[in-house]
């Protein structure tokens, strides 16, 4: 039998773009016996509180008898949601199995993740019976997405559940499913050695099916896998795009392994570009626009929007204050030019005497503070939402996750804008990412890597006179944020103990600027957004 892998990339709610691409397909796919396609392909994933509209799922199911129908020369699985007519929860996340025009099978999802940017026990109603499915003379086990989380292989979500689909469905021949998979890049290596473990330890051919393209802040990396009963990839789609591949099953067992291959920071540079891509396709954004300061993390944002969008789609701001040092200006000038963006120059020092001015008689007798420096940086952002507004461009802010957590950042100043490409990418990740970014495309000036970073909002200013070097401070972050560790944890690690407390102190009284921060790509496991709900109005941190 000759099985599709229909990789795509879905939108939430847009049923007849769904629809059509999938059609697409299906028309295409002559020469196959069986077309398998992601979880929720039809209806798009997270649907989140669009759910709460009973039209949704009416939808989705008219969709769905539409598509089986019009389409009644071929085989094929998908995923979408279905209303439930019975108790429980409103709907239940299913796979619909077409036979020549014929729905002749349904396979509802058992288990409902309910941790991170994942809530589907709010809406959905967890299924109760295993689905294997005689066909061709194999027997198809179905399965979607965190149904094969719970196998007994020592992952961490194995405690979470009290049904185990995989062993349910032992009677299979060969295993499918249908996933919608968020991208987390320490988990890349970790999924494939739980897929390839499932396939061993069962002594079953494994076909895996997921979902490409991002959809608001949560990427999906495709990487549709088969995997051969002794637990070796053997085919496996490309990252990051749509992609079909054709698999024989008879032969899955007979191909030898692919050679594996995992790049972290290349990963996460296509996943950030594809986050962009998407974040405009599916908004009807068709140019970016951010601002330029000669420093490495707008130097980096400006790189995956013009890997995302085209250089002729993005626009460069250069906006110097009184204290833009001549290098940062110099740096800033040489990548436009290299990169040949639009590009303007601003400077911002008319607008910031005029606040002065006429804040002048509210301050008087006052010490200038982070107040004066906060102006500046809302000085950029007056110049910068006028030229999105304007030319109806996408705002890119440039602000990292280290920045981020600490508060390090201009709530309506550098954080104004309608997405963060770098909110979940340390500092020193940054660094990463732009030498990937120029392993590419040389455009990052070398002095941008090798200064000291600084927010020149003040004379003579740098990062560190206020924050502890960024690896110390990445390595505190990341195990508070990620591996939720306390402030014993890391004075064990030897961390000292007053850089702790500083830290901790500054995460906990930034959530509120966190909170209004715009939308996010997600990257680690644990990203700032809809995956982490902590108080704005907390001091457990600063425990002692």
């Amino acid at each position: 039998m000759k099985i599709l892998l229909a990789q795509i990339n879905p939108t939430v709610g847009d049923f007849e773009g769904n629809y059509q691409k999938m059609c697409s397909v299906l028309k295409a796919a002559k020469d196959a016996d069986l077309i398998v396609f992601p979880e929720c392909a039809l209806c798009g994933y997270p649907q989140q509180d669009l759910l709460d509209y009973q039209d949704f799922g009416r939808l989705s199911e008219e969709y769905g008898q539409r598509i089986i129908q019009e389409n009644p020369h071929q085989n094929f699985l998908f995923g979408l949601v279905e209303r439930n007519v019975g108790q429980g929860k409103p709907f239940f996340n299913v796979a619909y199995f077409a036979e020549k025009g014929k729905k002749t099978a349904v396979y509802r999802k058992r288990l409902l993740p309910t941790y991170d940017v994942f809530d589907e026990d709010r809406f959905f109603e967890s299924g109760r019976e295993p689905l294997v499915i005689s066909f061709m003379g194999e027997k198809l086990g179905i399965t979607i997405c965190e149904d094969i989380w719970n196998d007994e292989i020592g992952t961490s979500l194995q405690n979470r559940y009290q049904q185990f689909p995989l062993k349910d469905s032992e009677g299979a021949t060969l295993f499918v499913n249908l996933s919608a998979s968020p991208f987390e890049s320490q988990k890349v290596e970790a999924k494939s050695r739980m897929l390839r473990g499932i396939a061993k330890r069962h002594k079953k051919r494994f076909i895996y099916v997921n979902s490409v393209g991002a959809n608001d802040g949560i990427i999906f990396d495709g990487r549709s896998t088969v995997i051969s009963s002794e637990g070796h990839v053997i085919l496996q789609a490309k990252g990051y795009q749509e992609h079909l591949v054709l698999i024989e099953t008879d032969e899955i067992d007979q191909k030898p392994p692919l050679p594996l291959e995992h790049q972290p920071i290349q990963d996460i540079y296509d996943a950030l570009v594809l986050g962009i891509k998407d974040y405009c396709l599916k908004q009807n954004f068709e140019t970016a626009i951010l601002g330029l300061s000669g420093g490495i993390d707008s130097a980096l944002v400006a790189c995956l929007a013009m890997d995302a969008l085209g250089t002729e789609n993005v626009m460069l701001v250069l906006m110097p204050s009184r204290y833009t040092s001549p290098m940062s200006l110099e740096d800033g000038l040489s990548m436009a030019r290299t990169s040949q963006c639009p590009v303007h120059l601003l400077p911002i020092e008319e607008i910031f005497k005029a606040s002065l001015r006429t804040l002048g008689k509210a301050f008087e007798g006052l010490e200038k503070d982070v107040t004066e420096e906060n102006l500046q940086s809302r000085s950029r952002a007056i110049l910068l939402m006028g030229l999105s507004n304007k030319f109806k461009s996408l705002l890119l802010t440039t602000g990292n996750k280290s920045e981020l957590a600490v508060g390090y950042c201009t709530l309506y100043g550098d954080m104004c804008g309608g997405l963060a490409p770098l909110s979940d990418v340390y500092k020193t990740q940054v660094y990463e990412l732009s030498k990937e970014a120029n392993r590419r495309w040389n455009r990052i000036p070398e002095r941008v890597f090798t200064r000291a970073p600084s927010a020149e909002l003040k004379e003579n200013q740098a990062d560190q006179d206020t924050l502890p070097p960024y690896e110390r401070l990445d390595a505190i972050l990341k195990a508070v944020i990620e591996n939720f560790e306390t402030a014993d944890d890391l004075k064990k690690k030897g961390f000292d103990s007053a850089e702790i407390a500083k830290v901790l102190f500054w995460l906990s009284r930034s959530e509120y600027k966190r909170f209004q921060m715009p939308i996010g790509l997600k990257i680690s496991s644990k990203a700032f957004g809809i995956g982490r709900r902590v108080p704005v109005v907390h001091r457990f941190y600063e425990q002692k």
